[in-house]
């Protein structure tokens, strides 16, 4: 398979890369790390192997950062004279791959992968990694992909492709040996074929010698099995009569009581409607005689009277009382006054002009010189001041008259207010008095007790009932008494029995019934014995031959068991012998490659295939040696050899692109003059893929391809740009 052209979308740090492949050697490369080498690589097996539909985690780290949709690969290759387009779009998941030459079109993973399969000579991205493609810093990186190459090389040297390998049919055959022996030579959960069938032979003898034994104990029970049933024939139609006079009895007593008990309820709940009705008339009685008191429409408009009527007397009852004290106070204000009368004569007018004549005329008299008259002027003033306040104490008097005298007109006033307010409430009651108001409502609440008692005592009774359901309750009790009553027929009440004679036929019952299950259980215990008892003469001769079959199949597992050890032996010495052909065509065509990269130093290799295992013979210690025991060099070029000498025996004529990420790092300059050399003439048969940082290829580059920096500085050599 040679590779034309490879395009990548968003496929890592390779945003939008296109590359044109030659035949011979195409060298990529760029100026640093990182610029999109491994990428390439990375994009080349992805479009080779991977299905879009994948959603493998390591699938989507592929995708370029920052992103919004998944990568896209497209791949042109040429195989036998036809070309290819392989497109894989894994954001949509879509894959399609078309022969230009024949026009055939493929759409689903597995039938493209199968034809891959075919172009290039695997469909395992781990075997095309382990041989076609080496990574700088996995030259000797193979274990990952052990199991594939060893298969491939057993393929090799089997002529083909195979469903089976030789060493998995051996291990079937192990497998089956051990299976067959499972349980011989210790207890196992699920045993193999021979321990079963010994197993088998063991129960089947055991058996057959308990036969006989099994056959006499089955013609004892038989015969006890007669005289049981006789005698459970006669206790079951003894038990059958007594049960069935008990019965009736049980049946007579049962509707006794149903009857004395529907008629205990029914008297109960005649009493109880009686008593129920009566209360209700007694409820209805009341009512009407509250609808007869007029006025007082309730027990509320009622109280409300009596708190208003309440309140009128207890106001016009204040009222009379002070008022008896305001006359009380008039007339003594009254008598206080008429006693005082020389205070009412200098009060008066007449005593004031007294006063005032006895002072001017003591005034006088100073005046004209007569000083005896001095004391008129003291006597005078005296008058005058006793005048003054005498004056002032009647006026006290009056006034306070005429106050009190003023509140007993108010109070007057209010009591005939106080009346005439009674006498409305009194007409709102329809009442002349307040002693007929009082008569009135001692009547409405002595009605509304009675009503309320008989009300309460109703509720008590009927409790969540109504009259009409009691009713109905009765009728329903009165309809089943009926119904119990027809039962209880001549024919129960002729097989009556005294309380002993029944005591004696219940414990009679009980007798004959364990009687009778005595002698079910023997009889079942006979038939079951009888069942059971599987061997007779006729299975006596069958277990024997059936003995004697297993004997005989024993005889042909174990033949068998033998037969499939032999044949595990001999196709493993044939596989052995077969393999030692693949292991010699390894060591030479590795022979011949290191030879070449050593310049001669290492020239013999020795191959473990079942283990994958190297020695590589060194001259200077003069014994063989690991490949991980050489220089860092002699490692690289060893397993440059080993995985060209695999792409060589495993791929065969498919030869497919052989990827080489800068793994001469370790060469030195005459190594790797000698590689290089080798590679160009490798070349005319495979198709080369270097990825480097360098142009130390390029002497050899047919095909150069520039990635990052070096895109602006091209090589004299043919070149195409590529990009990140």
């Amino acid at each position: 398979m040679r590779l034309k052209r490879i395009e990548l979308k968003d496929f890592k740090r390779l945003v939008d890369f296109q590359a044109q492949f030659s035949p011979g050697i195409n060298v990529v490369k760029g100026p640093v790390n990182e610029v999109g080498k491994s990428t390439l690589l990375e994009g080349i097996i992805v479009a080779l192997f991977h299905n879009p539909k994948s959603t493998a985690k390591e699938l989507k780290d592929y995708a370029s950062w920052g992103s919004p949709r998944q990568f896209r690969t497209n791949l042109e290759f040429e195989e036998g004279g036809n070309r290819y387009l392989l497109e894989k779009d894994f954001d949509k998941g879509s894959i399609r791959l078309v022969c230009d030459n024949t026009g055939e079109e493929l759409n689903t993973f597995k039938e493209i992968s199968a034809k891959v399969a075919e172009l290039l000579g695997t469909k395992s991205d781990t075997l095309f990694s382990c041989s076609s493609c080496i990574r700088q810093s996995e030259v000797s990186e193979i274990s990952s992909g052990k199991k594939q190459i060893s298969e491939s090389l057993e393929e090799v040297v089997m002529g083909g492709k195979e469903s089976t390998f030789a060493w998995q049919v051996v291990q079937k055959l192990d497998a089956k040996v051990a299976e067959m022996k499972k349980g011989l030579d210790k207890a196992a959960i699920n045993p193999g074929i021979m321990a079963s069938l010994k197993s088998r032979i063991q129960g089947t003898s055991q058996r057959c010698g308990d036969v006989k034994e099994e056959v006499s104990k089955v013609e004892a029970k038989r015969i006890e099995l007669v005289e049981v049933t006789k005698q459970l024939a006669e206790a079951k139609e003894q038990y059958e009569n007594a049960r069935a006079l008990l019965e009736k009895n049980r049946q007579r007593k049962e509707i006794e009581a149903s009857i004395q008990r529907l008629t205990k309820d029914y008297d109960g709940i005649e009493k109880l409607l009686g008593s129920a009705k009566k209360l209700r008339e007694d409820s209805e009685r009341a009512g009407k005689a509250l609808g007869a008191i007029e006025g007082l429409g309730d027990k509320k408009e009622a109280s409300e009277l009596r708190r208003e009527l309440d309140a009128i007397q207890n106001r016009h009852e204040i009222i009379e009382k002070d008022l008896a004290q305001r006359e009380e106070e008039l007339a003594e204000a009254k008598k206080r006054l008429g006693k005082r009368r020389y205070v009412v004569f200098f009060g008066s007018g007449k005593g004031m002009a007294a006063a005032i004549a006895v002072l001017a005329g003591g005034i006088i008299g100073v005046a004209v010189g007569l000083s005896f008259l001095l004391s008129l002027i003291i006597l005078g003033a005296a008058l005058l001041v006793v005048g003054a306040r005498a004056r002032i104490a009647i006026i006290r008097d009056r006034t306070n008259i005429s106050v009190v005298e003023g509140r007993i007109q108010d109070m007057k006033k209010a009591l005939e207010d106080i009346g005439r307010n009674e006498g409305e409430l009194l007409a709102r009651g329809k009442c002349n008095t307040v002693a007929e108001f009082n008569e009135k409502e001692r009547e409405l609440y002595d009605w509304l007790d009675k009503r309320n008692a008989a009300d309460l005592q109703l509720r008590g009774v009927l409790g969540s009932r109504t009259i009409e359901e009691i009713e109905e309750r009765k009728a329903e009790i009165a309809r089943k008494l009926a119904t119990e009553e027809v039962k209880l027929t001549d024919d129960l009440k002729q097989t009556l029995l005294g309380p002993e004679e029944y005591v004696a036929l219940e414990r009679k019952v009980q007798s004959l019934g364990k009687r009778q299950t005595e002698l079910e259980k023997q009889k079942s215990r006979c038939e079951i014995i009888i069942e059971q008892a599987r061997f007779n003469i006729e299975d006596q001769i069958r277990l024997e031959e059936e003995l004697e079959a297993l004997q005989e199949a024993l005889k042909r597992e174990d033949r068998k068991m033998r037969v499939y050890g032999l044949a595990g032996e001999f196709l493993s010495q044939a596989r052995a012998e077969v393999l030692s052909s693949v292991e010699e065509a390894l060591e030479k065509e590795i022979e011949k490659y290191l030879a070449v990269f050593t310049n001669g130093k290492y020239k013999q290799v020795k191959v473990d295939k079942e283990a994958l295992e190297f020695w590589v013979y060194s001259d200077e210690k003069g014994d063989w040696a690991k490949p991980e025991e050489l220089s860092g060099g002699a490692i690289d070029e060893f397993y440059l050899a080993f995985r060209l000498a695999l792409a060589k025996l495993i791929f065969g004529d498919k030869k497919p692109p052989l990827i080489l990420d800068d793994p001469f790092v370790n060469f030195d300059s005459l190594r790797l003059d000698r590689t290089l050399d080798f590679f160009k003439t490798l070349a005319a048969g495979y198709q080369i893929i270097i990825l480097t940082l360098g142009s130390s290829y390029d002497k050899v580059a047919d095909n150069i391809i520039l990635l990052g920096e070096e895109r602006n500085n091209p090589s004299p050599k043919s070149r195409q740009k590529g990009g990140d």
